[in-house]
């Protein structure tokens, strides 16, 4: 590789999910703070932090320097709530509960990005779920603007969360359209779009214009982007890197062997952390 291309391809950034990197051994969630640092990562993703000092959490994430990215909206404690509650008819009260919580922690923490959960169909019609998504996405957009903070939707494939509401892209085109905001955009993680329709090349030049963030892992196994399985994510880097998208891309992906044995994908492609 050229050493243009490689000036070039430090153009993309990644940042650490930390549910997934740095987990080994139950690692308690701050020091993946400090191991995720080690490694050379500038940036993270985290789940609300629920069970972690808050006071704990600023101070290590100070120490760190670390950027905090995205984190995931409050979640409930029952099943029902256990993959958000966005779509979820009904508990408007509890969606509006864990967004404002989820956006006052979000400002404490300087983080600037949202994943808005929509919870799994249950009972109720997915016609009666949509309804209900877009008048709570409606409601976060109003609080979101304000705060200058993106929301971000996501589609999920059924094998990994069964029956969950946003598993399709079309059903995500549509609401971020119909909601028309620019603090409301689609999360893509690649790992969920070769699953739920691949065309990985067309989907992604297709859906650009509303992308605020990216995710990886190989597909089938969810393990890093350079392990063998049906991505070529050397091709992909280049996509993304061409289509001009400047933003982080989260590395959400199961270490086959370890997180930092694995971070040789990193400079295999030609990045830098």
């Amino acid at each position: 590789m050229s050493l243009n291309n490689k000036v070039r391809n430090m153009i993309l950034k990644f940042c650490a999910n930390l549910n997934f990197l740095f987990a080994e051994n139950n690692a308690p969630y701050l020091e993946r703070l400090y191991m995720a640092k080690q490694a050379g990562f500038r940036g993270i993703e985290i789940s609300y932090p629920d069970k972690i000092s808050l006071d704990d959490l600023i101070k290590t994430k100070n120490e760190t320097n670390l950027e905090l990215v995205l984190m995931n909206i409050k979640l409930g404690s029952e099943p029902d709530t256990a993959f958000g509650s966005t779509s979820l008819p009904n508990l408007e009260n509890t969606f509006q509960q864990h967004f404002l919580d989820t956006i006052a922690l979000a400002k404490k923490l300087n983080c600037h990005k949202i994943h808005l959960m929509s919870g799994k169909v249950k009972n109720e019609s997915r016609e009666k779920h949509l309804k209900t998504y877009i008048k709570n996405l409606k409601f976060a957009v109003e609080h979101l603007e304000k705060e200058k903070i993106l929301g971000l939707i996501e589609p999920i494939n059924g094998y990994a969360v069964p029956d969950y509401f946003l598993n399709n892209y079309k059903t995500a085109v549509d609401v971020i359209k119909e909601i028309d905001s620019p603090y409301l955009k689609l999360m893509v993680d690649l790992y969920h779009l070769q699953h739920i329709q691949g065309d990985v090349t067309n989907s992604i030049k297709e859906l650009m214009p509303i992308i605020g963030h990216f995710q990886i892992a190989q597909v089938p196994n969810r393990n890093e982007p350079n392990a063998f399985g049906e991505l070529n994510y050397e091709y992909i880097f280049d996509i993304i890197k061409n289509s001009g998208y400047r933003g982080w891309i989260g590395c959400e992906y199961k270490p086959k062997d370890g997180t930092s044995h694995g971070l040789n994908w990193i400079t295999q492609y030609g990045f830098k952390l």
